[in-house]
């Protein structure tokens, strides 16, 4: 299966949409028997965990800057989802406790349950579906930022195998038809900071940010004025060459320019993992990959 989300990992292909069927099939057999209602409910739950944690994505920096000033992207991340949830589960449970317990005891079963309820579930598996596909394309983008990173700092014909299959997630979020609809109403612009982030680090090579020019979808994305002024922009450079992807993945520029519709709209026909991979490496016969000669940084000034 081409958009196989792990990339031969698992020995039967998964996709993401099958893996939405799936979810929207389970929660409409648990509205048939439980009730849809508790669903309603638990989205609002899930909908505040969600906010919650992606707020505290953005301030996690600050509040480990005792221990360090360049926090980890995946601990930032976990960290964040891990908030997130443990807010979902508070107010489910306050939720259950207090709200839909008494309404129960009183209706004396399910609320609103039978094929009613599992046509109504649509709505909840929707927005579970949402939510999942966006995490998954935040791990994915932090995963295959953290891997250009170590690509650009491999030493010259050094051979690298492929990107491990959590670093190629964006790669079958692209193709697939689900993954790839998220990508495009996604309010926060998850898979346009991605691709930003990783041509920008690809970019401290120059040897890289050449062979990118020549790739006609890079090429165009390079050549915008918007994306041209972030290069230049001191204090992006400053966290591109410290490797402070949390900060850059929240930086007030990157998310303008990230959801500037020109921009987004270039960004839809680039397939950046594999612009970037084929900027730093050659591939021989064997199929080996291998560290391009390194120069010094390229800059779109």
């Amino acid at each position: 299966m081409e958009s196989d989300l792990f990339n031969g990992s698992l020995p039967f292909p998964v996709n993401f949409t099958t893996i939405a069927i799936a979810l929207a099939i389970l929660l409409a057999l648990i509205a048939f028997v439980r009730g849809v209602i508790g669903m309603f409910v638990g989205i609002v739950c899930l909908l505040a965990g969600a906010f919650v944690g992606y707020w505290c994505h953005s301030l996690i920096p600050g509040w480990i800057a005792v221990f360090t000033e360049q926090p980890s992207p995946r601990f930032a991340f976990f960290a964040a989802l891990g908030i997130g949830f443990s807010v979902y589960i508070c107010l489910r449970l306050l939720a259950g406790a207090f709200l839909l317990a008494p309404i129960r005891k009183k209706k004396g079963g399910r609320l609103l349950g039978g094929m009613f309820g599992a046509a109504l579930s649509l709505i909840p598996a929707a927005v579970v579906v949402f939510l999942l596909g966006v995490s998954l394309w935040m791990a994915g983008m932090l995963f295959s930022i953290g891997n250009t990173d170590a690509g650009v700092a491999a030493q010259e014909g050094e051979v690298v195998t492929e990107r491990p299959f959590w670093a190629r997630w964006n790669e079958a979020l692209d193709r697939d038809y689900i993954g790839s609809l998220i990508a495009k109403i996604d309010p926060v612009a998850v898979r346009a900071k991605g691709a930003l982030l990783n041509l920008m680090v690809a970019l401290k090579d120059n040897a890289a940010g050449g062979k990118l020019s020549e790739n006609p979808a890079a090429g165009r994305v390079l050549r915008n004025a918007k994306v041209r002024e972030l290069d230049k922009d001191p204090e992006i450079s400053r966290l591109v060459e410290k490797g402070d992807y949390t900060r850059l993945i929240n930086h007030p520029k990157v998310k303008e320019v990230a959801a500037d519709p020109e921009v987004s709209g270039l960004l839809e026909d680039l397939h950046v993992e594999k612009a970037v991979d084929s900027s730093l490496y050659t591939v021989e016969k064997s199929g080996n990959r291998v560290r391009r000669m390194r120069s010094m940084r390229f800059s779109l000034r």
